[in-house]
């Protein structure tokens, strides 16, 4: 960030210098293009929520599922450019390897969906469970009393009471 190193196209120009920091690069976009500056630490702020939602994923779900929804943007975009031919870059390969493409974004998004379909299963599987045993727990917690019917039963039969 700070260290010198050489910077390549027109900087040296723009800076009259032929090495520059990170640092000093960022100070004078900062003065000469505040508005790019501006970009720059909106770019900063999105970043910076991204990865606490990313975060929040990792620890709600779980890692392998975070890497699924992680490339999901890449598989929009691809099944996008499939759909829609104006976002096209470059022109599609021919039947069967376009088919092959159709197949695979249509398996990736299978395999996702029963992905997620198994790890919602194996929660409620282990809520289940954790309830289970929290219920156990409950009832073993609660002090067993024997025989304190019965004496009042045979106190009554005693005293010649009848019922």
């Amino acid at each position: 960030c700070l260290i010198q190193k050489p910077v390549p196209g027109m900087w040296p120009q723009m800076l009259n210098k032929p090495t520059a920091s990170d640092f000093e690069i960022l100070m004078w976009t900062s003065t000469n293009a505040p508005n790019t500056f501006e970009l720059f630490v909106l770019s900063g702020v999105f970043s910076f929520v991204y990865n606490i939602i990313q975060f929040n994923i990792v620890h709600t779900l779980s890692p392998s599922a975070t890497a699924f929804g992680g490339n999901f943007n890449k598989a929009a975009l691809v099944f996008l450019t499939l759909l829609l031919p104006f976002l096209q870059v470059h022109e599609l390969p021919g039947w069967p390897y376009n088919f092959a493409i159709w197949m695979a974004v249509l398996g990736n998004v299978a395999a996702f969906s029963f992905y997620s379909y198994l790890q919602i299963l194996a929660k409620r599987e282990k809520a289940a469970q954790e309830q289970k045993e929290a219920m156990m727990q409950k009832r073993d917690m609660v002090p067993f009393q024997e025989g304190d019917d019965d004496d009042e039963d045979e106190d009554e039969e005693e005293e010649g009471g009848c019922c």
